[in-house]
């Protein structure tokens, strides 16, 4: 067989083509942004520890990332935010998930969640529209502040 330049050069071309659209393909996905989410059945899941509050979302963005907390304020029948915080670990845990620290659980289900839990003293660190939202809530069901607590679900990825 002989050696056929235009049969040569179209190789090229498509091979040349390929790659370039492989490398633009990886570099533009590489400039997407990313968004990571808590499994709405871990929502579920911790909404079962307590009286739900309120329910809101938080959302944290850093170079091409997007973290959205799930925030629950919950009632867990307890005296004051640090029986209450205690309360809704040990009720999750009691549901399987894992202690990480004194203040975290983790999930073994649903992989990447981390739980916090805060008084309301902290409120001005969830910003102010989620702090408005949280005081609205709290004078709304006529409950005392000092007795709930935030269950803050937080995908780690």
């Amino acid at each position: 067989m002989l050696f056929n330049r235009r049969r040569a050069n179209s190789i090229a071309r498509h091979l040349l083509a390929a790659i370039l659209a492989t490398t633009t393909l990886s570099a533009c996905t590489a400039l997407l942004p990313e968004t990571s989410e808590v499994d709405p059945a871990a929502v579920n899941n911790a909404r079962k520890i307590g009286t739900v509050v309120l329910h809101a979302k938080s959302e944290y963005t850093w170079e091409n990332s997007t973290q959205i907390d799930e925030i629950l304020l919950m009632d867990v029948g307890a005296s004051d935010s640090k029986e209450a915080a205690t309360e809704a670990r040990a009720r999750l845990i009691r549901q399987g998930w894992t202690e990480l620290g004194a203040d975290l659980v983790e999930s073994r289900k649903w992989k990447h969640i981390i739980v916090s839990f805060d008084s309301l003293d902290g409120l001005e660190a969830y910003g102010t529209r989620l702090q408005a939202e949280i005081e609205d809530a709290v004078q709304e069901a006529s409950m005392e502040a000092g007795k709930l607590v935030i269950v803050d679900l937080a995908p780690m990825e």
